[in-house]
């Protein structure tokens, strides 16, 4: 009986002691982003002016300069992704799936980044991923390129 007595308080102190360290833990906030856009992070971003991105094969829309072309894609309503599965398993702008591709056809934007030139190896130099690509001024692309 003594022995039952000694083992139940022995699980209860370690029940104990598990709620405690597991307090000692917290969840975030909220989760990070993947990416954060130039402006996002920009002091100045009131200042930032509105740049015409113009789409051979869909409406032309404005977004701020130094924002990521696949968000401004996103807020003008512009289809970005190729495929169903394009639009349920994309990697949401980590630039790791390819599927946000465009075909640059002038225009001011940023340099190609490491994930760009290792999943576009094989398309020619003017295809970005929308999801890497800084819109430094106006624009011209066209959306899925390979369809």
């Amino acid at each position: 009986q003594a022995r039952n007595e000694m083992h139940k308080s022995a699980i209860v102190l370690s029940l104990a002691a598990m709620v405690e360290l597991a307090s000692a833990f917290t969840a975030p906030a909220a989760p990070m982003p993947l990416r954060q856009s130039r402006a996002a992070t920009s002091a100045a971003t009131s200042l930032n002016m509105g740049v015409k991105v113009t789409v051979v094969n869909a409406e032309d829309f404005e977004m701020e300069k130094g924002e990521i072309l696949r968000n401004g894609m996103q807020a003008a309503n512009v289809e970005v992704y190729y495929t169903m599965k394009g639009k349920l398993f994309n990697c949401n702008g980590g630039g790791q799936c390819g599927t946000c591709k465009v075909e640059l056809q002038g225009g001011a934007v940023s340099g190609r980044t490491d994930a760009e030139n290792k999943l576009l190896a094989k398309d020619p130099p003017t295809f970005r991923l929308a999801c890497q690509t800084l819109v430094n001024g106006p624009c011209t692309i066209k959306n899925k390129p390979d369809a």
